[in-house]
C-alpha cells in the first residue's frame, strides 16, 4: 500500500515539475527512505525539509509524500510516544460551517489524572493557538483545550505541540496535511449531503458524528455516532427551540501515540437544520 500511495506521488510530483520547470527535488531523500521501508527516518526528513518548501509545487508534493508516510500504517508506527501522564492525546483540526459564516478551531484532548495540564500549539505560521487557554475538565479526568476562532484554513506544515504539568513537559514537532477548505457536509436548501472523504486503507474509514448542545452555556445533551455516515432523525425534544445541532464527518490518523482527527462540521438551531 506504502508503495503504490508513494508511487503515485512520484509520478504526480515528475508532472508538475516539468510542467514548472523546476530543479531537483529536495524530497528526493524522503522517497529513499520510504522505498526503504524507513518510515520513521521518512518523517524526520519531512519536519527537517519544510522550511525549504517555498513554491505551491513544493508543498504539494510534501503533503503527497507525508500521505505516503502515513498510508502504511494510518500513522502508527511514527516515533511519537505520549507520556505515561496522559492518555489517549488527541489532536482536532476543526472546519466550522455555521449561517452566512465559517471558521476553524484547534482542539487538543486527552485523560490524565492531573489536573494542572497546560497546552501551547505552534502552528507553521509561527502563531500559537492554544497558549493561555484554560482546559475543560471532566470528573473522570478526561480534558478539552478549544483555541480561538480563526477566519483562515489550518496550513499544512510543521506544528510545534508542548504539553506541561507540573515539572514534566512533552514536546513533539509533528508533520501535519493541516485542514483546508473540505466540503464533506453541505446544506443545499433544506437537505444536508455528506460526502466521504478519502483515506489510507490503513486508517479507520471516516464516520458521522450528530450532537445536541444546549445554547448558552453550549453544554451536549445528546450525542450519536454512525460509522456507516447515515444521517439519523434528531430526538423529539420538548426544548427544541434552545438547542444548537451539530453535524459532523470524521477522519482520523495517528502521529504514534498521537491521534489526530480532521473534522468538517456543521452547525446551527437544531429547528433549522433538519436531516
Amino acid at each position: 500500500m506504502m508503495r503504490k500511495a508513494l508511487k503515485t506521488t512520484l509520478l504526480l510530483f515528475t508532472a508538475m515539475s516539468a510542467q514548472a520547470a523546476l530543479p531537483v527535488t529536495p524530497l528526493e531523500p524522503v522517497y529513499h527512505a520510504l522505498f526503504s521501508q524507513r518510515t520513521d527516518q521518512a518523517w524526520q526528513l519531512l519536519i527537517n525539509l519544510w522550511p525549504q518548501m517555498t513554491s505551491t509545487t513544493q508543498r504539494t508534493a510534501w503533503r503527497q509524500a507525508l500521505e505516503a508516510v502515513v498510508s502504511g500504517q494510518c500513522g502508527n508506527d511514527l516515533p511519537v510516544t505520549a507520556p505515561a501522564w496522559l492518555d489517549h492525546p488527541t489532536l482536532a483540526l476543526v472546519q466550522r460551517d455555521i449561517p452566512l459564516n465559517r471558521i476553524y478551531r484547534v482542539q487538543f484532548s486527552g485523560k490524565s489524572a492531573r489536573h494542572d495540564v497546560q497546552v501551547s500549539l505552534t502552528l507553521p505560521d509561527g502563531e500559537e493557538a492554544l497558549q493561555g487557554i484554560a482546559a475543560e475538565y471532566e470528573d473522570d479526568g478526561q480534558f478539552r483545550f478549544e483555541s480561538q476562532e480563526r477566519g483562515l484554513p489550518l496550513p499544512a506544515g510543521v506544528y510545534r505541540l508542548t504539553v506541561r504539568s507540573g515539572n514534566d513537559v512533552w514536546r513533539q514537532t509533528l508533520a501535519l496535511q493541516g485542514s483546508g477548505e473540505v466540503n464533506w457536509v453541505q446544506r443545499q436548501g433544506q437537505e444536508i449531503h455528506l460526502q466521504r472523504p478519502s483515506a489510507p486503507v490503513a486508517c479507520p474509514a471516516p464516520w458521522l458524528e450528530q450532537s445536541l448542545l444546549r445554547r448558552g452555556e453550549y453544554q451536549q445533551v445528546w450525542w450519536q455516532r454512525d460509522d456507516n455516515l447515515h444521517l439519523q432523525p434528531w430526538p423529539a425534544r420538548t426544548d427544541a427551540e434552545a438547542l444548537w445541532a451539530n453535524v459532523s464527518v470524521v477522519r482520523a490518523e495517528a502521529r504514534g501515540g498521537l491521534t489526530l482527527r480532521i473534522e468538517h462540521r456543521l452547525a446551527g438551531p437544531l429547528l433549522r437544520l433538519q436531516p
